[in-house]
């Protein structure tokens, strides 16, 4: 019986499966696919750190969001830089505030 997954996997699942004495299909995405499967997999984990609070699936964010950052030609420290300019324009996430709604003029 053939079980349809269609994602984003780890390098070494497929070898896995197949150590295992199982059989697995798998192809190599072109840039533009593997940018969509990174941000699925990407909300993916997000979602199943929502739904366990797992570490290992805040890892697994980390791990897809370095892939994305490698992907789009990104410089890691840059990426950091820009996060402390914006908490220290615009502040954190910290202190929990919910905006419900503005007032226009």
């Amino acid at each position: 019986m053939k079980i349809p997954y269609n994602k984003l996997v780890r390098d070494k699942i497929p070898q896995l499966i197949e150590e295992s004495g199982r059989k697995q299909t798998s192809r190599v995405l072109n840039e533009g696919e593997y940018f969509n499967a990174l941000i699925d997999k990407i909300i993916e984990e997000i979602e199943e750190f929502r739904a366990s609070g797992e570490e290992e699936e805040i890892a697994d964010v980390y791990e897809a969001l370095d892939c994305l950052v490698k992907l789009k030609g990104y410089e890691p420290m840059h990426i950091d830089y820009i996060r402390l300019i914006k908490r220290e324009a615009r502040g954190s996430f910290k202190e929990r505030i919910l905006l419900i709604d503005v007032e226009e003029a």
